[in-house]
């Protein structure tokens, strides 16, 4: 293994997604990056008219690429919606080819949303949620259905305000710190390796996208630098 210090920057769909960056720092550190930096942009914050035959993503990347010419390596995150893996990833490579960009990236494509990595983690959802101690049941898919999912984000608003125990005025309240909520549970994916306590649920890592992304990363880290 060829140990490399390794600056990145990770473009993603909302600004509650640049929480991956902390996640993305440990992976590279644990598949044997010595040094890691690494930075956010959300795509969602890029206001920019497309211009002839550019796809949204290569318009925005190549935007990027005018401010921030030179990282190492690039992560760019889509979910995969209603689409699949493949889709998502010709989607990627065609805006990556169109934005003319030449430093190595690496897809971060969760499947359905990243609020499906979330429900890995119920423990944590109650937690977040007020209730750490709470019984009332939460109906999270088990491990092998997460990526099965229909609608992630609605199943997570859900469990969260189950496992909030909040009722009328008081789960009104509750639903409008949703967003803050879903930062804080991203901030905290079991990542597997990294964590000393293992979830109920399992390890991030035993999700066929995390695994993709964390080969992906291991390939990086083990090619020589040029």
């Amino acid at each position: 293994m060829t140990s490399r210090s390794v600056r990145f920057i990770l473009v993603c769909e909302g600004s509650a997604d640049i929480a991956l960056v902390a996640h993305l720092q440990s992976l590279l550190v644990y598949c044997g990056a010595s040094e890691v930096t690494g930075t956010a942009v959300a795509l969602s914050s890029i206001r920019r008219s497309l211009e002839g035959p550019t796809s949204a993503i290569g318009d925005k990347i190549a935007t990027l690429l005018s401010i921030e010419p030179d990282p190492d390596l690039w992560f760019i995150h889509r979910d995969a919606d209603n689409g699949d893996y493949e889709v998502r990833l010709a989607e990627i490579e065609e805006g990556a080819v169109e934005a003319g960009l030449e430093s190595d990236w690496v897809p971060v494509i969760p499947v359905r949303e990243t609020e499906a990595w979330i429900l890995l983690d119920e423990a944590a959802i109650r937690r977040v949620a007020g209730s750490p101690k709470g019984r009332r049941p939460l109906e999270l898919p088990k491990l092998s259905q997460l990526e099965n999912v229909s609608d992630p984000k609605k199943a997570l608003e859900e469990a969260l305000c189950t496992a909030s125990g909040c009722q009328g005025n008081r789960l009104k309240r509750f639903r409008k710190r949703l967003g803050e909520l879903r930062r804080i549970l991203l901030e905290q994916l079991p990542v597997g390796g990294y964590l000393e306590e293992v979830p109920v649920g399992g390890y991030l890592e035993e999700v066929p996208a995390w695994c993709r992304l964390k080969q992906s990363v291991e390939e990086f880290v083990n090619r020589p630098a040029v």
